[in-house]
């Protein structure tokens, strides 16, 4: 399960524009796929636009992001060309946006695994068991820095997630 207070701040962030594209795209995603993303999403939207008054209208941004979230919502996973990865899963490198999809077959098992940025997936089909619960469609699954885990296809059926991580920079001054 997701922390309240990751889920909370990463829907912040995405309401107020501050995640990078893939980011944005995985919590568009979730948010046209579910119903908890949808309203925490306008929750946010909300108190965005009552605070900052005069803020530069984000609708066309959100719009746009919606057409790319629909089409990898509706794209055929069966006719995708997955490609065999270190991790275990098969995957496949989204043209149009700088994540990638992930598809793991029933019984399929990633090594367990952490992150040195935040990661987040959206269940697109299937269910998802990383040691932490079960996710289904629609479910954003983050990974925090730091945390490890083991995503599994959950059941007798595939599991197609949308991947995307935070940008990494290579160095940087402190």
């Amino acid at each position: 399960m997701n922390t309240p207070e990751t889920y909370q701040a990463f829907m912040l962030d995405y309401a107020s524009g501050n995640l990078s594209a893939s980011m944005s795209l995985a919590a568009t995603i979730h948010r046209l796929m579910s119903s908890k993303g949808d309203e925490t999403a306008h929750i946010w939207e909300t108190v965005r636009t009552t605070l900052s008054g005069n803020a530069p209208d984000r609708r066309e941004a959100f719009e746009r992001m919606e057409e790319v979230a629909a089409d990898i919502i509706h794209t055929d996973y069966d006719a995708v060309d997955w490609r065999r990865s270190l991790s275990g899963a098969r995957v496949s490198k989204l043209s149009n946006s700088s994540g990638s999809l992930m598809r793991l077959e029933p019984g399929d098992r990633v090594f367990a695994h952490g992150h040195s940025t935040l990661e987040a997936m959206i269940v697109l089909e299937g269910a998802l068991e990383d040691g932490r619960g079960c996710f289904d469609a629609g479910d954003l699954v983050l990974a925090e820095p730091g945390l490890r885990h083991r995503p599994a296809a959950a059941g007798n059926t595939s599991c197609t997630c949308f991947v995307a991580r935070a940008d990494t920079p290579f160095w940087r001054f402190t």
